[in-house]
C-alpha cells in the first residue's frame, strides 16, 4: 500500500491556507499605510528641525536651498522656487512645503499644504487624512488671527517639532 495524502486532506489544507491568506493580506496593507504615515510625520519633524537649525546659523531664509537644509526626500521645486518643494509619501509628491521669511510680527515659518493633484486617492490620501499629519496641516502660528486655509499649516521656525496648537 502506498502512503500519501488523500484528496480530502489536500482540499482541507488549501481551504485553511486560503482563510489564513484572506486574514493576513489586509493586515499587511494596513501595516504599510501605518509605516508611510509614521515616515511622513518623522520627515515633517525633521524638516522643521533642519529649517530651524539653518535659520539659527544663517539668520535668514533668503536664498535657502532645500538640498543645503535637509536630507529628507523631497520632490522638485514648484515653479522653479527653491523655497517651495513637495514632500514625498509612498513615492508620490503629497505635501507642499514652503519656507516663509520673517515679515514684521510674523515669525519665519514653514507652511505645509496639501498637494491637491496627488491627494485624491492612494497613499497620499491616507497619509494626508491621518490624525498626526492633519495636525501639521491644521497648525497655526501663535497669535495669528484670521480664518480660512491661508492661516493653516504654519509652524514657526525655532519652535518645537511637535504640534500643540491647532484650530
Amino acid at each position: 500500500m502506498k502512503k500519501g495524502f488523500t484528496m480530502i486532506e489536500l482540499i482541507f489544507v488549501i481551504v485553511i491556507l486560503g482563510i489564513l491568506a484572506s486574514v493576513a493580506i489586509p493586515r499587511l496593507a494596513a501595516t504599510r499605510e501605518d509605516a508611510e504615515i509614521s515616515a511622513t510625520v518623522a520627515n515633517l519633524r525633521t524638516l522643521v528641525s533642519d529649517a530651524s537649525a539653518y535659520y539659527t546659523v544663517k539668520g535668514t531664509l533668503t536664498g535657502a536651498n532645500w538640498s543645503a537644509i535637509t536630507n529628507v526626500p523631497l520632490g522638485s521645486a514648484t515653479n522653479g522656487v527653491t523655497t517651495e518643494v513637495k514632500l514625498k509619501a509612498g513615492g508620490k509628491d503629497c505635501i507642499k512645503v514652503q519656507l516663509v521669511e520673517k515679515n514684521g510680527a510674523t515669525p519665519a515659518h514653514i507652511k505645509f499644504t496639501k498637494d491637491t493633484a496627488a491627494n485624491s486617492a492612494g497613499v497620499c490620501k491616507t497619509v494626508v487624512e491621518s490624525t498626526p499629519v492633519k495636525a501639521y496641516l491644521d497648525s497655526t502660528l501663535p497669535g495669528e488671527t484670521g480664518t480660512g486655509d491661508t492661516n493653516k499649516g504654519k509652524i514657526a521656525i525655532g519652535s518645537s517639532t511637535s504640534v500643540y496648537q491647532t484650530k
